[in-house]
């Protein structure tokens, strides 16, 4: 279970758990009534919680390289 959560599909579902759960609350309180200023940090917390999901999906993995010994035959 642990690798689980450590695990890069661990990671995409909760940012996409965070969008909803952002946008759920920011949806709470604008049909409470909501001032101009808060509907601009709700809007500011839904880009951040988007903006972190995309970077989760597109940030590059880091490239291991390959080590070889000179002294290794290629396979034919």
């Amino acid at each position: 279970m642990w690798k689980f959560l450590a695990s890069p599909d661990a990671a995409l579902g909760a940012s996409a758990g965070l969008i909803i759960i952002i946008a759920g609350l920011v949806g709470q309180y604008a049909a409470k009534g909501m001032t101009p200023g808060q509907w601009f940090y709700g809007l500011v917390a839904i880009a951040g919680a988007i903006t972190l999901a995309v970077i989760l999906r597109c940030w590059p993995a880091e490239k291991k390289e390959a080590t070889v010994k000179a002294d290794d035959e290629p396979f034919y």
